[in-house]
């Protein structure tokens, strides 16, 4: 029986040797290329922030910033094919800060500071994950082509021209605030005025509140990137339903300066729906977006500027009563620079203008509306992995239109916000 055992075990190895051997020299014939690599990378991004309305304040804890800035953790994975080939694969997700009992099945999957109001902040308790992106490439010498839920050539044209990267404390993107309600505001518009982010409406995603990056969003569809030219990079997209898009990026030196330039046009068949009048169900309108920006620092001193225009067009139903063209800016001015042994420390100022972003109240009698944003932040770097940072930021509102409107809004009060906030690198 022991004898039986050995010739079985025997032959078992035998089999399983002659099985690998096979696979090996199946690999062989093959040209089996290298093994591919994968990693996984991201951010955690949380802070305690505070607000004041002019009737009230509260402080809170939930993760900070909007989608993609917010918290993520991406699962990504590359392959060299054979003839100069390569190919890869993205899966980003998102923790929220959120109750999965809040605002039906889908209520942890939002980012509080952009959609969360003074009344519900509190409810945040809990978090939940939602899926960002999931796209697979295919590259070679001729450039890459990029299919799934991506981020398309516009995301972020207004973001990531800036040369110091302070991003996480503050971009051109509203992300704090926008979901809050006016105070002060007297009757009964949108319920008691309504919010911040009724006056800073993007029309190329319609319904989006943020001001700027107003096609910052990961959608589905198809991305060609051009083989880089020096320091110029393009790249052309097409997305669900009729989006297009292309960008062109320049990052290089200036003198002694490291500069940015990106610019970005975005173009929705079925954007605007925020403009078309709502007494025709059959309305179509279509929007364009150009987005620029202009970033400098210089690396001996630390100093550095960033610019940022944004200009959005509707066309075709466009309501009598809705605003055709939005305008809207913002610029950061500062210093980051190693002061100490802990890593670099920065500071800035920020100033920021939305023009006329007042979407569907024009039905309602606005004609024209302002609203800025001024604030200061400081950041401490602890190598290249953790920022602490405080950033303070106010918003200020005036409004145009009919005598009742002007009544409504005659005296809104300004909204402080404040947030210590800290984002773990990995």
């Amino acid at each position: 029986m022991q004898r039986h055992n050995k010739v079985s075990k025997l032959r078992t190895a035998c089999l399983i040797a002659a099985v690998s051997c096979g696979y090996i020299s199946q690999a062989a014939v093959a040209d089996e290329p290298v093994k591919p690599s994968w990693n996984i990378s991201g951010w955690i991004n949380e802070s305690m922030s505070y607000y004041d309305d002019g009737e009230g304040s509260d402080m809170v804890q939930l993760s900070d910033n909007g989608t993609t800035l917010g918290s993520r953790i991406t699962f990504s994975g590359t392959a060299d094919l054979a003839s100069n080939l390569n190919a890869g694969f993205d899966v980003t997700i998102e923790p929220f800060s959120g109750n999965s009992n809040f605002l039906g099945n889908n209520a942890g999957q939002i980012t509080p500071l952009v959609f969360s109001n003074q009344d519900n902040l509190d409810q945040f308790n809990g978090g939940d994950i939602g899926l960002l992106g999931s796209s697979v490439y295919f590259g070679g010498d001729w450039g890459k082509v990029t299919m799934g839920l991506q981020s398309m050539p516009t995301d972020n044209i207004g973001v990531l021209g800036d040369p110091s990267m302070t991003i996480w404390s503050g971009v051109g993107a509203m992300f704090r605030g926008s979901g809050f309600f006016l105070r002060g505001a007297e009757g009964s518009m949108l319920t008691g005025g309504g919010t911040w982010g009724n006056f800073i409406q993007c029309m190329t995603i319609p319904g989006l509140g943020i001001g700027i990056d107003c096609n910052g969003v990961y959608r589905n569809g198809i991305r060609y990137d051009l083989p880089s030219l020096g320091p110029v990079s393009i790249a052309v997209g097409y997305a669900n339903d009729d989006i297009y898009d292309i960008a062109a990026k320049v990052n290089g030196k200036l003198g002694r300066l490291d500069a940015k330039f990106h610019i970005g046009y975005a173009y929705n068949a079925d954007g605007g729906a925020n403009v078309a009048d709502e007494t025709n169900p059959e309305a179509d309108t279509d929007t364009e977006m150009l987005t620029t920006q202009f970033g400098l620092m210089d690396p001996e001193t630390g100093l550095f500027g960033a610019v940022t225009w944004q200009h959005e067009e509707a066309s075709g139903d466009v309501s009598e009563f809705a605003e055709d063209e939005t305008d809207a800016y913002y610029t950061k001015l500062g210093i980051r620079k190693a002061f100490t042994s802990l890593g670099d420390t920065a500071f800035y100022v920020e100033y920021g203008q939305y023009n006329d972003q007042y979407g569907a109240l024009g039905a309602q009698g606005v004609t024209g509306s302002e609203v800025t944003r001024t604030g200061a932040a400081l950041e401490q770097y602890f190598g290249s992995k953790v920022i602490l940072y405080g950033k303070y930021e106010q918003l200020d509102l005036d409004v145009e239109g009919s005598d009742a409107v002007e009544d409504v809004y005659n005296d809104i009060d300004k909204l402080n916000l404040f947030s210590l906030g800290v984002t773990y690198f990995f």
